[in-house]
């Protein structure tokens, strides 16, 4: 039996064709459904990363606004700084008190220095010793109110009495009354401490060349004290430009001291 060649042959290209078509058109499908998925993980990526980066700028921009908040309020808040106490009583067991002037203890023996300064500062205190008063006691409700009693009425019986004769004694009248004249030693101690000291200061320049200059001592609404030299006015003595008249005025003090603050000497 003899077979055709070019019979059995060209079926089977057909088909080899057919099947090579097939395939390579598979092969494309396959290609572009690849593609398809993979540009949307790649769009899905994109959308993942758009969205934490705005939400990573939101809280940066909310970090950044609490952060100049803070700031404006840190602005706004007044500092306080520490400083050291210009007097202060303490006492650590509640016995035992200490005090503390301009930051430091304060040690017997003072020196001049430091009890002059101490001195001053009593003066800011003394106004509010001076000023104090005392107040009512209230009377206690307890205490049993006297209700009066009418007393009995009597009929008096008319009786003749001679009566003498009234006696005119002369009166003297005196235009200018004496007062009595008022103790110097108490006059100087109702002054006030700054008052004393200007008066030992007025009777220590007395019969010198600065008794013309017009120095006093004066008193201060805060409870301070004051010099003044003729129609200038020193906060603090040591304003005051003339070194022989903060000398007067620191012996002035010196004697005060010895003669009238107990325990000062």
């Amino acid at each position: 039996m003899q077979l055709n060649f070019a019979t059995t042959t060209i079926p089977t290209i057909l088909l080899w064709g057919l099947g090579l078509a097939i395939f390579l058109v598979g092969g494309l499908i396959g290609y572009f459904n690849l593609s398809i998925d993979a540009r949307k993980k790649m769009d899905t990526a994109d959308q993942k990363i758009e969205l934490a980066r705005a939400e990573a700028e939101r809280k940066i921009a909310e970090a950044q606004k609490m952060l100049d908040e803070a700031k404006a309020l840190s602005a706004q808040t007044p500092k306080v700084v520490n400083e050291p106490a210009i007097l202060r009583l303490k006492s650590n067991d509640g016995f035992r008190f200490q005090i503390e002037m301009d930051g430091q203890l304060l040690n017997a023996p003072l020196t001049p220095e430091r009890k002059k300064r101490l001195i001053e500062l009593l003066g800011y205190i003394r106004p509010w010793l001076e000023g104090a008063t005392a107040a009512p006691q209230p009377v206690p409700s307890s205490q049993p109110v006297s209700t009066p009693v009418a007393a009995p009425q009597i009929t008096p019986t008319p009786v003749s009495i001679p009566m003498p004769p009234p006696t005119v004694k002369p009166v003297t009248l005196s235009l200018n009354p004496v007062k009595p004249k008022p103790d110097p030693e108490t006059e100087f101690k109702l002054l006030s401490m700054v008052k004393q000291i200007d008066t030992v200061l007025q009777r220590r320049i007395e019969g010198t060349p600065m008794e013309g200059l017009g120095i006093h001592l004066n008193d201060t609404p805060q409870g301070g004290l004051e010099v003044i030299i003729g129609l200038q006015r020193y906060d603090t003595i040591d304003d005051v430009p003339d070194p022989n008249i903060i000398a007067a005025i620191r012996a002035a003090i010196a004697e005060w001291e010895k003669k009238y603050v107990p325990g000062a000497s």
